[in-house]
C-alpha cells in the first residue's frame, strides 16, 4: 500500500509539473511574438543599404580618396595656448586702434572747445532759419503722399530757401546718403556727421546750440581717423548739454505716435566715462505727505538714478518714514543690516518693481536714515564688507519733499573732515517753502540740489549729478581714463527704431517707409541684433572759470543781475566708437580653431563679452540680463556625482578667477554641450586655453575638443603656381559664377576696406569671392593680397616707440579708398577644396573606386537615376574652408506668375537648403557628423525635423564626416551628405520588415517600430504622427527601460538664460466686492483725476498750491515702468540695458461708457501661466511700422517674461552597451497593467548609422510613462524665495576697475551745487515736454 501511495503521489506531481511547463509554454507564446534574431535581420539589411545607397550619392568615397591622396595637404598639430597668445595680440592691437581714435576726438574737442567764442544769440538765429545745422531728425524729410515736387533734395532746406519760399522749413537741411556695406548697409554720408538732440532738451538754448556749433569742427578728426582705419564703427561725441554727434551722418527716424526717447548721457559707454565707479544708497521719502504727484514724481526720479548705473556700480535704495528699511527685503546680509548689490539688470528690475509699490505712512525719520546711510557706506570703506562693492566713489541720493533741517551733527560725524560721502538731495513739489535745508546739505557734501517739480523734468534733473562725480576727473586734467563697456545691442526694442533697421537708399514717405519693412519682414532680412562693445573717453573744460549770472532781488520790486567769476571743473562729454563683436571675430578665424572649436571673451565682472552660447533674444525680442550672463552660466561643467543647479565646480571657477584677473592659462574640462535650441546632447572633453587682451578689461579664451581639437588639415592650392592647375585652367572655373556652391556668410575671405560704390556692392558673399578670384585670374602673380589682417601700431612723436598713453601719433598710413584685404591661407584652402569637391558637377559617380558587384552597378549608373532610386532629394558636401556644394534632382517647384503677392503668411515657402544650411562647420549636421565619427567612423548620422508630424512633404539629413589621418593624429577635412524623400525614406525600411518578417512585421498590429536616433527622436514610427516626436513622449516606459539598461544616457542640462513668463499681476479682479462703496469711490476718483489733469494740462495749478488735488486716492494705474507692461509695444530702452519709457506725466483713467478690453479670465480670477502656453508665444505679429515682430497683446496681457533657471533631462544613446551584448537587446515590463500582462520588446542597432530599432509588443496594453525634454523652471523647494534672493545677490568673483579717481583738493573752491529751473528755460522745456507727452498719449 505504502507503494501504491508512492506511486500515486508521483503520478500527481509529474502532472502538476506537466501543467506548469504547459501554462509557462502558453504564455511564452502569448508574449515572446517579437524575435530577436529577425529584428536584427531587419536593422542588418537596412543599415547595409543606407550605407551603399548613400555613399555613392554623396561619392564619399572619391572624395575620402582625394583628400586622403591630395599632396598639398598634410595633418598638423596646433599649439593652443600659443595660438590664443597671438590672436589675443591681434585683437589687443585692433582695440588700442580704437583708443587711438578716441583720443584724438578727445584732444580735439578740448582745444576747439577753449578756442570757442560763445554767441548767446544763435539760438534765436537758429529759430529763425539763419543758423543751420545738420539735424539727424530733419534730414532729406517729405510728408506723406508728397510726390516730391522739383525733386526729393530740393525742398525743406531751410539753408538754401528764401524764408518767403513755400518750401521753407527752419532746420532742414540737405545731405546726401549711400548704402554703405561696412555700416550694415545703411545709408550714410562719410563726408559729415549729423546731431541728434533728445525730445527733452531744447537745441536753441545757448549753450546746447553754441556746443553743437564748435563740435562741428570734430568732422575733421572724424574723417581722418575713418581714413586711417578702414575697421573702425561708428564714432561719436555725446555732449553733456544732450546732443549726440556722430559720424558718419545718418537720417534719425522718427514717428508722431513714437517719441524719440534717445539720450547719449544714459547710455552706459557715456556714465562709464563720466565718472568713475560708485557705491549709491538711495534714501526714498515714504512719510505720509509723498503722496499723489510727489509720490510718482519720487518713483521716477529712483528708476532714473538706478538707469544711469552700470554693471560696475552698487546700490541699495533704503525708504524711510518713522524707521528706515530696505525696498527690497532680499538685499540684506545675515543680520538683517541692508547690503550694497551690484547694478545688474535683474537686481535693477528688482529694484523697479518694489518701488512701484511702495506705501506712505507716518511721519520722517531723517535722522535714522542718514545714520543708517553712511553706516552702510562705512563698512564697504573699511568694515568687513570693503572686499565688495566699488572702493570708489560713495554717494547718498535723498530724495524726499522737504528737509527740516541741516542735520550738521550728523554730517560732522559721519562726513568730515574728507567729506568722502556725496550728498545729492532731490526735493519733490512745487510749491515747497523752504529750499536751504536741502541745498546745505548737498553744497557742504560735494553734492548737487535740485528741485523736481514735474514728471516731465526727472530725467533732466536727475542727470545733474553726473558732472558733479566727474569733477575729480576734470581736475586731474591730463589723466583721460578708457573705458570699455560690456556687451551690448544696436537697438533694444521696436520703439528705439534708428537708421541701421531700414536701410533706406533714399528718402521715403512714411507709406513707403512701412512697405519697406513689411518687405523686409518678408524676406526675413531681420538677422538679430548686432551686439557691440563701445570704447569711450571723457573730455574735459579746458578752462578754470566761467561768468555765473545770479539774479540778486534788491527790492520788492526789483531784481539786478549780477556775473560773477566762478570756478568750474566741467565735463564737456565723452568720445567713443564702437567696436562690433563681428570685428573681434574677424581677428579670430573659425577655420584655424577648427570644427566644433569656439572662442569667447569676459570681462573684468566675469560677464560673457561675447559666446558660442550666448543667446540673447527670446522670440526675436532682447532678453532683459542678456548682457550680464556669467561665463558660469554658459560653461556647463559634467559631474556624474552632482547635477545640482548652479553646481561650483572648482576647475572652472578657478579659470573663471584668472581671466577675471587677467592671466593666462589652460584648463580641461568636460562639458555638457547642447544643439538644436536644447534638444540634443552630448558629453565633451575639452580643452581651454585663455590670454588677457592687453590694456582692456577683456580676457580671450578658445576651446578645442580633446579628442581632435589639436590637429588641423592644413594646406590650399598655391594659385601662382602653373603646375597645380592644367593648361588654361582658370581659378574661377573652379567655382563658377551662380554656381551651385556656398561659402559661410560670417568668415573673411575677401573684402574692401572701404565700401560704398557701386563696383563694391555685391548681392551676396558668393558674388564678392567670384570677383576677387576674377582678380586672381587676371592679376596672377600681381595680385596683391592685401594689407594684413591688422595694421601695426603707429609710433609716437619723441621717442619713436609706441606706448598705450601715447596721443599724438606719427606713421599711420592710410588704408587707401581702392584697398582689400584676403585671407591667403583661407583662399587657398578653399581654392583646393573646390578642386576636391568639383567632381559633385559629374554627371556618373566615379567607378574607379566601386567595389565589384552591386556597387559598380550604382557607380555606373546616371544620376538622375540613382537618385531617383534612392528617393534622393539632393547631396551635398561641406568643407573645413567654408565651402559647400551641392547636386539636385528633384521636380522643380510651381512657377510664382506675381510675384508681388508671392508671399503667403499662413504658408511660407520652404527656403532651399543652401539658403538655410550655408555654414558649413557650423551647422549642427557637421558638428554632429565629426562627434559621431569617434562612435562609428563608417556611419551615417540621420536626422528629421522636430515635431513634423504629418507634415509632407518632409526630408531625412544624412552625414559622414571626412577625416584626414590615421590612429589618433587626424582631423576632420568635409561632411558629405543627403536629404532623402522621407515617404521614400520609410516605405524602404517597411518593405525591409514586411519582406524578411515571415508573420513578424512591422505593419501588424501586434507590434509597434520605432526607429530612433541616438538622441531618441523618433524617425520612423508606424503613426506618421510620431515623426520627430522624442520617443519618451510616445512611450516613455520603454524608454525607461533602456535608461536602467544604459541603453540611453540621461543628462541633465540646465539653461541659465531662460525666460519664464510668469502670471501678470494686475489685481484681483473680485476685490471691488471689498466694500459696497467701491464703485462710488471709483466713478469720483475718475471725475476727481479729470478735473485735476484739466487744470494741469492748462497749467491753472501756478495759481495755487496743487498738493491737494493729488493727495486723493487714485485707482492704481499701471506704471510705465512697471514689469507688468513689458513687451506692450510702448516701451523705449538703450543700448545697454532693458529700460521702460520715458512716464506719461499724469495718469488717466477711461471714460466709463467705453468698454473695457476684452480679455477674458477664468473665474473672474488672475490668469495663471502653465508652461503649455508657451506654444502661444509661436503666434506674435508684426506692429505697425516696426521691424521686429511683437507678441501677440491677449497674451502679453496675461503673462510677464522675467529671468529664470530652467531644467530639462536630455538623453544620448550609449552604442557600447549594445555592442557589449553583440547581439539585440531584449527586455520585458512586467507589472505594467492591471491584467497582469507582459511587455516584450527587443532594441537593435541599425549598423553604419546612428539609429536604434525599437521592436515592441502591443498586445499588452501598459501603461505608459510621459517624459518631456520640454525645459521646466527650477524648482528650488520650500525655499524658492531664499534661494532666488541669493541667486539675485551671489556676487562671483570680481576685479574692481583698475583706476579710480574720487578726490582732488581744489575742488573745494567750486561752490555751483545746484538750484531750481532756471527762470528762462524751465517753462519752454516743460512746454514741449508736455506736449510731447499729451501727444503720445
Amino acid at each position: 500500500m505504502t507503494g501504491v501511495r508512492w506511486g500515486l503521489a508521483g503520478l500527481v506531481l509529474l502532472a502538476s509539473v506537466a501543467v506548469t511547463q504547459f501554462q509557462q509554454q502558453q504564455q511564452q507564446q502569448q508574449t515572446n511574438q517579437i524575435d530577436a534574431k529577425t529584428v536584427e535581420g531587419w536593422s542588418q539589411k537596412f543599415g547595409a543599404e543606407l550605407w551603399v545607397s548613400l555613399s555613392q550619392a554623396t561619392r564619399r568615397e572619391s572624395i575620402q580618396g582625394q583628400y586622403d591622396n591630395m599632396p598639398q595637404l598634410s595633418v598638423a598639430e596646433v599649439d593652443g595656448f600659443e595660438m590664443v597668445r597671438t590672436m589675443a595680440a591681434e585683437v589687443q592691437i585692433m582695440m588700442q586702434h580704437k583708443i587711438d581714435a578716441i583720443k584724438r576726438i578727445m584732444e580735439l574737442a578740448e582745444n576747439i572747445a577753449l578756442d570757442h567764442k560763445y554767441d548767446k544769440e544763435r539760438g534765436s538765429r537758429l529759430a529763425e532759419g539763419r543758423y543751420v545745422y545738420v539735424n539727424a531728425k530733419k534730414l532729406n524729410v517729405l510728408p506723406d503722399g508728397d510726390s516730391g515736387g522739383n525733386g526729393e533734395f530740393d525742398r525743406y532746406l531751410s539753408q538754401y530757401r528764401d524764408p518767403s519760399s513755400e518750401y521753407y522749413a527752419p532746420g532742414y537741411s540737405r545731405l546726401m546718403l549711400n548704402p554703405d556695406p561696412h555700416f550694415s548697409g545703411i545709408p550714410v554720408n562719410t563726408s559729415r556727421s549729423s546731431v541728434h538732440v533728445p525730445t527733452n532738451v531744447f537745441d536753441g538754448e545757448p549753450k546746447v546750440i553754441n556746443a553743437i556749433d564748435w563740435s562741428k569742427k570734430l568732422d575733421d578728426i572724424f574723417r581722418d581717423n575713418y581714413e586711417r582705419d578702414p575697421s573702425l564703427s561708428w564714432q561719436y561725441f555725446g555732449s553733456s548739454t544732450g546732443f549726440l554727434r556722430q559720424y558718419p551722418a545718418i537720417k534719425w527716424l522718427t514717428y508722431e505716435d513714437d517719441p524719440d526717447m534717445y539720450d547719449a548721457r544714459m547710455r552706459d559707454w557715456y556714465i562709464k566715462s563720466a565718472a568713475s565707479a560708485k557705491d549709491i544708497v538711495i534714501l526714498l521719502d515714504t512719510s505720509g505727505s509723498m503722496t499723489g504727484l510727489r509720490k510718482e514724481i519720487a518713483k521716477h526720479v529712483v528708476i532714473n538714478i538706478m538707469e544711469t548705473l552700470g554693471e560696475d556700480d552698487f546700490l541699495t535704495v533704503l525708504t524711510f518714514s518713522d524707521e528706515t528699511r530696505p525696498l527690497v527685503d532680499c538685499f540684506t546680509d545675515a543680520d538683517g543690516e541692508p547690503e550694497l548689490v551690484q547694478a545688474t539688470t535683474e537686481n535693477i528690475a528688482e529694484f523697479t518693481e518694489a518701488v512701484n509699490n511702495i506705501e506712505t505712512e507716518e511721519i520722517a525719520n531723517f535722522t535714522s536714515a542718514l545714520v543708517t546711510g553712511f553706516n552702510l557706506l562705512e563698512r564697504y570703506k573699511t568694515g568687513q564688507a570693503r572686499t565688495s562693492g566699488t572702493g570708489c566713489n560713495q554717494a547718498i541720493m535723498l530724495v524726499t519733499d522737504g528737509v527740516p533741517y541741516k542735520f550738521e551733527t550728523i554730517f560732522q560725524e559721519h562726513n568730515e573732515p574728507s567729506t568722502p560721502v556725496r550728498m545729492f538731495t532731490y526735493l519733490i513739489g512745487r510749491e515747497i517753502s523752504d529750499l536751504e535745508a536741502a541745498k546745505w546739505i548737498a553744497c557742504h557734501n560735494k553734492g548737487y540740489f535740485t528741485h523736481v517739480t514735474t514728471l516731465a523734468e526727472v530725467k533732466e534733473q536727475v542727470l545733474k549729478y553726473i558732472p558733479v562725480m566727474a569733477r575729480p576727473l576734470v581736475l586731474m586734467r591730463e589723466q583721460h581714463p578708457v573705458r570699455w563697456t560690456g556687451v551690448y545691442a544696436d537697438i533694444e526694442v521696436p520703439n528705439d527704431r534708428m537708421l541701421w533697421v531700414i536701410g533706406l537708399a533714399k528718402p521715403m514717405t512714411r507709406g513707403q517707409l512701412r512697405e519697406e519693412l513689411e518687405a523686409q519682414d518678408r524676406e526675413g532680412t531681420f538677422k538679430g541684433y548686432k551686439l557691440m562693445t563701445t570704447v569711450s573717453i571723457p573730455v574735459y573744460n579746458k578752462k578754470n572759470h566761467t561768468n555765473f549770472t545770479e539774479s540778486i532781488r534788491v527790492s520788492d520790486k526789483k531784481k539786478v543781475d549780477k556775473v560773477k567769476k566762478v570756478r568750474i571743473a566741467e565735463l564737456l562729454g565723452v568720445a567713443g566708437t564702437d567696436v562690433p563683436i563681428a570685428q573681434i571675430e574677424k581677428l579670430i578665424p573659425p577655420y584655424k580653431l577648427g570644427v566644433n572649436g569656439y572662442s569667447f571673451a569676459v570681462n573684468n565682472n566675469g560677464y560673457i563679452l561675447y559666446h558660442p552660447d550666448l543667446r540673447p533674444m527670446f522670440q526675436e525680442i532682447l532678453k532683459p540680463n542678456y548682457n550680464s550672463v556669467d561665463l558660469a552660466e554658459v560653461e556647463l561643467v559634467y559631474n556624474p556625482r552632482s547635477d545640482e543647479p548652479r553646481y561650483n565646480d572648482s576647475n572652472l571657477f578657478m579659470m573663471r578667477k584668472e581671466m577675471v584677473d587677467q592671466k593666462d592659462g589652460v584648463q580641461r574640462m568636460t562639458v555638457k554641450v547642447h544643439m538644436d535650441d536644447m534638444k540634443r546632447v552630448t558629453i565633451r572633453e575639452q580643452d581651454y586655453f585663455y590670454h588677457n587682451i592687453s590694456n582692456t578689461p577683456f580676457t580671450l579664451g578658445i576651446v578645442f575638443p580633446s579628442k581632435y581639437g589639436k590637429y588641423r588639415v592644413v594646406g590650399g592650392l598655391e594659385v601662382n603656381d602653373p603646375g597645380n592647375r592644367q593648361p588654361n585652367q582658370k581659378v574661377s572655373d573652379f567655382l563658377e559664377k551662380d554656381g551651385k556652391w556656398k561659402i559661410h556668410p560670417d568668415w573673411v575671405y575677401c573684402e574692401y576696406n572701404y565700401g560704398g560704390t557701386r563696383d563694391r556692392l555685391f548681392d551676396k558673399p558668393e558674388d564678392m569671392m567670384h570677383h576677387f578670384l576674377m582678380r586672381l585670374d587676371d592679376e596672377n602673380k600681381s595680385f596683391n593680397w592685401g594689407q594684413s589682417r591688422v595694421r601695426p601700431l603707429p609710433k609716437c612723436q619723441g621717442n619713436g616707440v609706441y606706448t598705450p598713453d601715447c596721443q599724438k601719433s606719427r606713421g599711420i598710413p592710410t588704408a587707401g579708398k581702392d584697398s582689400h584685404f584676403c585671407d591667403k591661407e583661407l583662399v587657398q584652402a578653399l581654392i583646393l577644396d573646390a578642386m576636391i569637391t568639383k567632381v559633385f558637377e559629374d554627371k556618373t559617380s566615379s567607378a574607379d573606386s566601386a567595389r565589384p558587384g552591386i556597387d559598380t552597378f550604382f557607380a555606373m549608373m546616371p544620376r538622375s537615376q540613382l537618385f531617383q532610386l534612392f528617393g534622393i532629394n539632393l547631396s551635398f558636401v561641406a568643407t573645413r574652408s567654408g565651402l559647400t556644394r551641392w547636386e539636385e534632382h528633384a521636380p522643380p517647384p510651381d512657377p510664382v506668375y506675381d510675384e508681388e503677392h508671392a508671399f503667403d503668411p499662413e504658408n511660407p515657402k520652404e527656403p532651399h537648403f543652401s539658403e538655410v544650411n550655408n555654414e558649413a562647420t557650423d551647422e549642427v549636421w557637421y558638428k554632429r557628423a565629426v562627434d559621431y565619427h569617434y562612435n562609428n567612423p563608417e556611419s551615417f548620422v540621420f536626422s528629421v525635423p522636430f515635431d513634423i508630424g504629418d507634415k509632407r512633404p518632409t526630408v531625412v539629413t544624412a552625414t559622414h564626416a571626412i577625416f584626414k589621418g590615421k590612429g589618433t593624429k587626424k582631423a576632420p577635412a568635409a561632411v558629405v551628405g543627403v536629404q532623402i524623400d522621407y515617404e521614400h525614406f520609410r516605405n524602404k525600411f517597411m518593405n525591409i520588415t514586411n519582406k524578411q518578417g515571415g508573420t513578424l512585421s512591422c505593419d501588424s498590429s501586434k507590434v509597434e517600430c520605432y526607429v530612433i536616433d541616438n538622441n531618441g527622436f523618433v524617425v520612423i514610427s508606424e503613426d506618421p504622427l510620431n515623426t520627430g516626436k522624442f520617443f519618451g513622449e510616445i512611450d516613455g516606459t520603454v524608454l525607461n527601460s533602456l535608461v536602467q539598461n544604459q541603453v540611453f544616457k540621461k543628462i541633465k542640462v540646465y539653461d541659465y538664460q531662460a525666460i519664464c513668463l510668469e502670471s501678470a499681476a494686475y489685481g484681483n479682479p473680485a476685490s471691488i466686492m471689498m466694500t459696497p462703496f467701491r464703485v462710488m469711490a471709483n466713478i469720483f476718483n475718475w471725475i476727481l483725476a479729470n478735473i485735476a489733469f484739466t487744470i494741469i494740462r492748462f497749467e491753472l495749478h501756478h495759481l495755487w498750491n496743487p498738493d491737494w488735488t493729488y493727495a486723493m486716492p487714485q485707482q492704481s494705474q499701471p506704471s510705465l515702468n512697471d514689469p507688468n507692461l513689458v513687451y506692450d509695444g510702448d516701451y523705449y530702452a538703450y543700448d545697454d540695458e532693458y529700460m521702460p519709457a520715458a512716464p506719461v506725466e499724469e495718469p488717466q483713467m477711461p471714460p466709463l461708457q467705453e468698454p473695457e478690453p476684452d480679455v477674458q479670465y477664468e473665474d473672474e480670477a488672475p490668469p495663471t501661466f502653465s508652461e503649455k502656453d508657451n506654444q502661444l508665444m509661436q503666434e506674435y505679429y508684426q506692429k505697425e511700422g516696426g521691424p521686429i515682430p511683437i507678441l501677440d497683446m491677449t497674451y502679453i496681457n496675461k503673462t510677464q517674461p522675467k529671468p529664470c533657471d530652467k531644467e530639462v533631462e536630455l538623453y544620448e544613446l550609449n552604442e557600447e552597451a549594445l555592442k557589449k551584448e553583440g547581439r539585440p537587446l531584449q527586455g520585458i515590463l512586467r507589472n505594467c497593467h492591471t491584467s497582469n500582462c507582459v511587455r516584450q520588446f527587443t532594441v537593435s542597432m541599425i549598423p553604419n548609422t546612428n539609429l536604434i530599432l525599437v521592436a515592441a509588443d502591443t498586445t499588452c496594453p501598459c501603461y505608459s510613462n510621459r517624459i518631456s525634454v520640454e525645459p521646466t523652471k527650477v524648482d528650488y523647494g520650500p525655499s524658492n524665495e531664499t534661494m532666488y534672493c541669493e541667486k539675485l545677490k551671489t556676487n562671483l568673483y570680481r576685479k574692481k576697475p583698475h583706476q579710480c579717481i574720487k578726490y582732488h583738493p581744489q575742488e573745494e573752491e567750486i561752490s555751483l551745487c545746484g538750484s531750481g529751473c532756471s527762470f528762462k528755460m524751465c517753462p519752454v522745456v516743460l512746454i514741449i515736454l508736455y506736449l510731447t507727452t499729451y501727444l503720445y498719449q
